[in-house]
């Protein structure tokens, strides 16, 4: 396998690659941040997109938000650089760096169907330098893309595939060691074990507390939800938003990591910290959910 993986990367950077990085869509550059996006789109309406960012001078945080249209589907792949929030249709990426260094990110999008016309796919990038944030919004621009073969693309997702099971395997140990969220109490887990522990019941409004029932019993504020678990770029995160490892939960729903923060018995308890970590982390998906 190590061999074969090492023959397709080869032939990945010496005949694909080069034309992922023909193609300079657009660069904007503001505060130091540079960012680069380019794509490449297959016969069958399949497109490769990477995002190249870096910063000249300084080290910072970095968050990369960009919102799929409904008309694609899409491909993300694992990296150790990277962590990876995906929700519905919004996905983040964050990572810290050093200076003179620069990330790429790479996901592949496609078409439901022919009829669907090339988007133009909103980016919005924060990055935070000396507790000072740089905004860069842009757009990816599907029509603005250089054409390859089904067989050239399928060459480049297997590449990254093959690399996203590597990068898997790694952080399973660590996953498994760290805190579940606790399941409800006994009283309760007859009424709630129909419930998706991410959606709150009828008629909850995410500014009080009304539409709460009594039986609820403990909540958390969950604030991310990961694709893949990488406790390196985990840990960076927390340490880059001042949250301690110890007041963090997991669970694990359909493959996707849920990440929560605090366990109170009062709804008002949650409802501050998420306050908190809106205001003053910038984590502006936080919500509440009860168990």
């Amino acid at each position: 396998m190590a061999t074969k993986l090492m023959a397709l990367a080869m032939n990945i950077k010496n005949t694909f690659l080069p034309l992922l990085f023909s193609v300079i869509i657009n660069s904007v550059f503001a505060n130091n941040v540079e960012v680069e996006n380019r794509i490449l789109k297959s016969e069958e309406n399949k497109y490769h997109i990477s995002t190249t960012i870096f910063s000249k001078e300084h080290s910072g945080v970095l968050r990369l938000t960009i919102t799929i249209p409904d008309e694609y589907t899409f491909v993300l792949f694992n990296d150790p650089n990277l962590l990876i929030d995906s929700r519905n249709n919004v996905i983040k990426f964050y990572t810290n760096f050093e200076s003179e260094n620069k990330i790429e990110i790479h996901f592949q999008l496609i078409k439901k169907s022919d009829e669907a016309t090339e988007a133009s796919i909103p980016t919005h990038t924060e990055f935070t330098l000396n507790g000072e944030m740089v905004v860069i919004d842009k757009e990816i621009v599907l029509s603005s893309s250089e054409f390859i073969s089904n067989n050239e693309m399928d060459s480049i997702s297997n590449y990254f595939e093959e690399k996203s099971k590597q990068y898997a395997s790694k952080d399973v140990v660590a996953l498994n060691n760290m805190k579940n969220l606790p399941s409800s109490s006994p009283e309760t887990k007859e009424k709630s074990k129909k419930e998706d522990l991410t959606s709150m019941a009828t008629g909850y409004n995410s500014s009080t507390s009304s539409g709460l029932s009594n039986d609820n019993k403990f909540y958390s504020v969950q604030i991310l939800s990961l694709q893949f678990y990488n406790e390196k770029r985990f840990l960076d995160f927390l340490a880059s938003y001042k949250i301690k490892p110890s007041e963090t939960y997991k669970k694990e729903i359909n493959g996707v990591v849920k990440i929560y923060v605090g366990k109170f018995q009062s709804y008002e308890e949650a409802k501050l910290l998420k306050e908190k970590l809106v205001k003053e982390k910038n984590l502006t998906d936080s919500f509440i959910v009860s168990y």
